[in-house]
Order: C-alpha cells, then structure tokens, then sequence
C-alpha cells in the first residue's frame, strides 16, 4: 500500500523509533563505515542547533523517503540572512524511481518558501543537481563556493567537489542577489560540518 503523504516533524521532537528508521535509511542509502547496531545509542543524524525540520514517507509501515531542512542564521557581506537547506535526502533504493523522494523534497521545499527563510542553500553530487530542479526548482549556481567555516581544514564545496544549489525566498534576499552572486559564503560551520 502506497501512500502520497508527506509526514514531517521537528527532528528535536522525533520519537526514538522515528530517529532510528531515520538511521536505517540512511545507512541503507550511504553506508557509513560502522552500521547502527539496534538496541545501541541511535545515530544524530541532525545537530540539535540546526533545528531541523524532517520530511518522511512510509510505504508499508516502512520509511522509504526521507529529507531533512536545516536552518541557521548567517552573516555575509555584514547582512545577516536566515537560511535554510536540504540534508540528508534519501529514498529507499528498493523504492527509487516511484516518485517519492520527488513528493518528499517538493513538500520540504514548500515548507522552505512558507518559512522566514531569505535563501535556501546546499549542495549535492553534480549527477543529483537534476533530480532538485524537478523537485523543488533548484538551480545550481556555479559562481557560488560554500566553505563551512574560515578555519583551517573547514569541508568546501570545492574541497568535496559538490554542487552547490541556490533559491532566494525573501525580498531582502531577492534585492540583495549581487552580493549573493560571484561570492563564497560561509555558513559559520564547526569545523567538520556542512551543508
């Protein structure tokens, strides 16, 4: 039985279950190189600061599709910008090519352009960059490097050769695209992480 609903939760406020199948899946799809062990602790698949926002669909009493938005405030070019991405996009491979990681990051998108988000910003591998823009209107802006931080061995998306992907939500994003433009924007990341 297949279902066309999109269920979503503040990822802080996700059930025990809920994080693991979150795990499972994403262990399913990119596996780590040490599996979650049930019965251990559950892997965070979400910082607790980044407040995320999790997008889900089951078929069958089984997570099959899943996406995260992460949030934060950053400051580029002395403008302050609250600004959202993907993370952590994974559909079942047993259930990919039914449309349903499409459902997923359509209903994340929407909750993006409804959020107080001024631009939504993230990367993926090159070959996925079509994959968002059938889903959500993602272009890929190629005069935009992304570095988690200015401190040494900070991740880039240079470094990790990824895509990087653009919308501007706000007005005051929208009248400051120039400085958006052209740039590398720091999210102000610890060292390690990224978008």
């Amino acid at each position: 039985m297949m279902t066309d609903i999109v269920q979503s939760i503040y990822y802080n406020e996700a059930s025990d279950i809920l994080r693991r199948e979150i795990a499972v899946i994403l262990d399913r799809v990119w596996p780590p190189d040490v599996s979650p062990i049930p019965g251990e602790t559950i892997p965070t698949t979400h910082e607790a600061v980044l407040n995320a926002r999790s997008f889900y669909s089951y078929v069958d009493g089984r997570l099959v599709s899943y996406a995260g938005v992460v949030r934060k405030t950053i400051n580029h070019n002395d403008q302050t910008f609250n600004i959202a991405g993907l993370s952590c996009v994974a559909t079942d491979p047993d259930y990919q090519g039914r449309g349903l990681g499409l459902r997923t990051v359509a209903a994340a998108t929407r909750w993006i352009e409804q959020s107080d988000t001024d631009f939504g910003i993230f990367t993926c591998k090159p070959s996925l960059a079509y994959f968002y823009e059938r889903a959500g209107a993602w272009p890929v802006v190629p005069d935009v490097a992304l570095i988690g931080s200015r401190d040494d061995g900070a991740l880039s998306s240079e470094s990790l050769q990824v895509a990087v992907l653009m919308r501007l939500f706000s007005a005051k994003a929208r009248t400051r695209e120039s400085m958006l433009r052209h740039t590398t924007i720091d999210l102000g990341l610890p060292v390690g992480h990224f978008l």
